[in-house]
């Protein structure tokens, strides 16, 4: 990369999103970035530009005003049109990025989902989708996974996960340089002393409805728990797609029985969170696939106990900080069920819960994940 030597490199951030799990990542995590690059003075961050999924034009607009020597993008794939390759706008989208900065900017994306091997499209809850996701899976999958990876962070010079797992799936197809960075966990003023008394036992689940986040395994397992409990589904649909999936949800409460004992409250502003997760005795996480989810360490960081689906993913937050969750099998309502009554059960388990998940917390500060975006720089423009 050619930059003059009497100034610091450039970084100019894109967010294609204003509301929801990867704004606010952004939002926590750009401060530190941009307040540890003035310290070291070998960095100068420009901008986050955060504008609405389709914005297309104000991006390009600021990258050529700008004229960064690194833009970072934070990517998923429903903020550029989907999975479907026929919708899928990063690839022109990169083009004209490319154009817009000088020649030898370097362009890397944090990867926010990063499919796993034995992807398949979604089938549960697409509406009229699911037998042309059916059809797909049947007939197109070694060319969809293809153009899913390589078509996609093949794009990029460089590209963070939230995983050493995920850095392992991406490794084979020849980028360079991958770095394992987790998902920063945001500082909240908070303790893990006792939890609110509940007359009535109160298990949060939080995050957008989709399939890949599981609702529907906690609200089966509900109808297992012989503990009187209330469930909180704290969450609205993050993209319409998924409509479907929260009717089939709600539909599953009605046919269970189960609306005395469930709360759907439909999207949480952030001015809310917090008293969520401290008016809960227990989270649950119940997740079918994930990528290094926001919605988990929006609990971990405010102290809760969490009971996590056993995925790998999940199982390597334990890796790093020992009993931060506890798990149960995934995709298995009577383990969930047996696992909540369990923890609802020790209230000292579940306080140790939440003295680790603070513990992780701190391990995984904005300062901290910000001092390691800046060594991945460092690791990109010199490659």
């Amino acid at each position: 990369m050619n930059t003059s030597a009497s100034r610091p490199v450039r970084v100019l951030w894109i967010t294609p999103e204003l509301q929801g799990g990867i704004a606010s990542y952004s939002r926590i995590l750009w401060p530190a970035v941009a307040d540890a690059a003035h310290a070291e003075g070998h960095f100068e961050l420009l901008t986050n530009v955060q504008t609405a999924p389709g914005a297309r034009a104000d991006e390009i607009a600021a990258a050529r005003d700008l004229q960064p020597d690194l833009v970072h993008v934070q990517h998923e794939y429903g903020l550029f049109g989907g999975m479907n390759p026929f919708l899928d706008a990063l690839p022109q989208w990169m083009r004209q990025l490319r154009d817009a900065v000088p020649n030898g900017t370097r362009i890397v994306a944090t990867a926010h989902n990063v499919l796993p091997d034995g992807y398949r499209l979604e089938t549960r809850g697409q509406g009229w989708r699911t037998p042309l996701n059916r059809m797909a899976n049947a007939t197109m999958l070694p060319w969809l996974r293809r153009r899913w990876r390589d078509g996609t962070w093949g794009l990029f010079d460089g590209v963070i996960v939230h995983s050493a797992l995920q850095a392992a799936l991406l490794e084979p197809g020849g980028l360079s340089p991958i770095a394992s960075i987790p998902h920063v966990v945001p500082e909240i003023r908070t303790s893990a002393g006792e939890r609110p008394r509940n007359p009535i036992p109160r298990v949060t689940v939080f995050g957008y409805f989709c399939p890949e986040k599981g609702q529907d395994v906690v609200i089966e397992a509900l109808r297992h728990v012989k503990t009187p409990v209330m469930l909180r589904l704290a969450g609205g649909v993050g993209h319409p797609v998924n409509n479907a999936y929260h009717e089939q949800c709600r539909r599953r409460i009605a046919d269970g029985g189960l609306r005395d004992r469930v709360e759907v409250t439909g999207f949480v502003p952030e001015a809310d969170i917090s008293r969520l997760f401290e008016e809960s005795d227990l989270v649950v996480a119940p997740f079918r696939r994930t990528s290094g989810s926001g919605s988990l360490v929006q609990a971990l960081c405010r102290g809760a106990p969490v009971l996590a689906s056993d995925l790998p993913l999940n199982r390597e937050i334990n890796d790093r900080v020992p009993d931060t969750l506890a798990f149960f099998a995934s995709e298995d309502p009577l383990d969930c069920a047996r696992q909540i009554e369990l923890l609802l059960a020790d209230a000292d388990r579940r306080r140790r819960l939440g003295q680790q998940a603070l513990l992780y917390a701190a391990n995984h500060s904005p300062s901290v994940i910000a001092r390691e975006h800046l060594g991945f720089y460092k690791q990109v423009i010199e490659t």
